[in-house]
């Protein structure tokens, strides 16, 4: 999934520094600030996983391929509804003969009464009807609740395949991107079991650390001025499917709650050492941009402060 910060193309680095560092004996990783999950779908084959997003989108994720253990038989779909490749139905059934809500395709593609152009017209339905379907059938309790958060995580994954942005959802391209045109579908998440009890939690992670210990604590909070949920507002949406009142140009949705004071200048020290100060973990490992909002210098005086100064070590990854 595109996502500013991902950090895919560092577990290599990140496992490298564990490695050195730790002698092998950890048993407890906690990723506070998970995104996409990709650290943690990363570690989860050696560690029992604590992971954690302010996002509810990413707390799905994380539900969906963390907490999970296994790919859902949906047994009583089978059973019940005789629905025997739960993706092939969803994706090709014929959505025109349900009524069900159509807030995507509403607020999100150009249908005539709306002019923003996130998705096409016939993906905006098709997304809206997966939505409906999904939430219909956890009413009916013909889905569990792993089955719930599985499909809502592939669905979710899925959306950043068609939608006409360049990265984020602070905007929309006004010309269709080649991408966008491509039918909708969802995406089939691997999910390991590593056969311990995983948790996921979607709260501020200066709250959790008090509620938390473990070995391994893995930080990689915002670092710059650039709040996630404006940009990850439809994903946000399609998650929640609570149909928030939105406004602008953008169509997005209400945020107050969900702001970060890492983004501020004048906040994100004081959270950084509160933060360090809470946590339980005999190791931490911070991931922050050179360019951040908190200078290198910053950084390594919060933690030297309140670790063993002379085991701080600074990994520069280009």
């Amino acid at each position: 999934m595109r996502f500013i910060g991902n950090k895919t193309k560092l577990l290599k680095d990140i496992l490298k520094v564990i490695d050195e560092n730790c002698d092998g004996k950890e048993e407890i990783f906690c990723d506070l600030f998970s995104g996409t999950t990709s650290v943690s779908r990363f570690f989860k084959n050696r560690y029992t996983i604590i992971s954690n997003d302010m996002l509810y989108a990413s707390y799905v994720l994380q539900m969906g391929t963390i907490k999970n253990n296994v790919i859902p038989e949906f047994k009583k779909l089978k059973k019940i509804l005789r629905i025997y490749d739960v993706f092939d139905y969803l994706e090709t059934e014929d959505y025109e003969k349900y009524l069900f809500e159509k807030f995507i395709y509403n607020n999100y593609s150009p249908n005539g009464k709306c002019e923003r152009m996130y998705l096409t017209c016939e993906n905006a339905l098709r997304i809206d009807f997966i939505r409906n379907k999904i939430e219909e059938w956890k009413k009916r309790n013909l889905i569990d609740v792993n089955e719930y958060y599985y499909l809502l995580a592939c669905l979710i994954e899925g959306v950043p395949f068609v939608s006409n942005i360049t990265g984020t959802y602070g905007a929309y391209l006004k010309k269709w991107d080649k991408r966008a045109l491509n039918k909708f579908q969802m995406v089939r998440l691997n999910v390991f079991d590593n056969k311990k009890e995983n948790d996921c939690y979607n709260i501020n992670a200066n709250e959790l650390i008090n509620n938390v210990e473990g070995d391994i604590l893995y930080l990689d909070p915002p670092y710059n001025q650039r709040q996630y949920p404006p940009n990850y507002h439809l994903l946000e949406t399609i998650a929640k499917y609570d149909n928030p009142d939105i406004k602008g140009k953008t169509g997005i949705r209400e945020y107050n709650e969900e702001k970060s004071n890492y983004c501020l200048k004048n906040l994100a020290s004081n959270q950084l050492e509160d933060l360090i100060k809470k946590a339980k973990f005999k190791h931490i490992i911070l991931s922050y941009n050179q360019d951040g909002i908190l200078s290198e210098k910053e950084i390594e005086t919060i933690l030297k402060s309140n670790g063993i100064s002379e085991t701080y070590k600074i990994y520069k990854i280009p």
